[in-house]
């Protein structure tokens, strides 16, 4: 079975408990914290997802860890991914989760890159431009890249648009190129 379709399986059983109790943010915040918290820790992450561990020591490990700090349908979450070995999937399992919610609550996420950070002045004027072209509700994820030199790039969902400087100087640049300078003399 592909990994896909395995975090596609997991994630709706998980978002069919959220939708059930009304809570699918709360489980896909808690569930994105618990995947950081996981990567973050280079010795639990190894006991998790290592290959030659047991499963029952994989749980009692997770249990001793997370027993008392996770909401009951997290931790049986978790505990049935590493039963059925499904541990390693759990990256997948949460973008997948993520985007089940996201187009339940009718979010799209849009990815700003700019030369410095935005002031919170241009972030809302940003947003709201957007909100006049999407019927959606808008999720910003900001990156800061000197690189672009000025404007910013924008990618929603496949989609990049590219008001960078950066992109203009290179595109100014193969224009210049294309100029046959024998014609003009030079």
């Amino acid at each position: 079975m592909k990994k896909n379709e395995i975090a596609r399986q997991y994630s709706k059983a998980l978002y069919e408990i959220g939708d059930e109790k009304d809570n699918l943010f709360e489980l896909y915040d808690e569930l994105k914290e618990l995947n950081k918290s996981i990567k973050e820790n280079e010795s639990l992450s190894e006991a998790l997802f290592h290959q030659r561990v047991l499963v029952e020591e994989k749980q009692r490990v997770f249990k001793r860890v997370f027993e008392d700090k996770l909401s009951d349908d997290i931790y049986k979450f978790m505990m049935l991914l590493i039963e059925k070995r499904r541990i390693y999937f759990l990256e997948n399992i949460v973008a997948e989760f993520r985007r089940q919610v996201y187009k339940h609550e009718n979010i799209i996420t849009v990815e700003v890159t700019t030369a410095v950070e935005m002031s919170s002045e241009t972030k809302d004027k940003l947003k709201a431009k957007l909100n006049e072209h999407v019927d959606k509700k808008i999720e910003m994820e900001e990156y800061c890249d000197p690189d672009i030199i000025g404007g910013m790039v924008l990618k929603i969902g496949d989609y990049l648009i590219d008001g960078s400087i950066k992109s203009k100087l290179e595109s100014l640049e193969e224009q210049i190129k294309k100029i046959p300078l024998q014609e003009i003399g030079v």
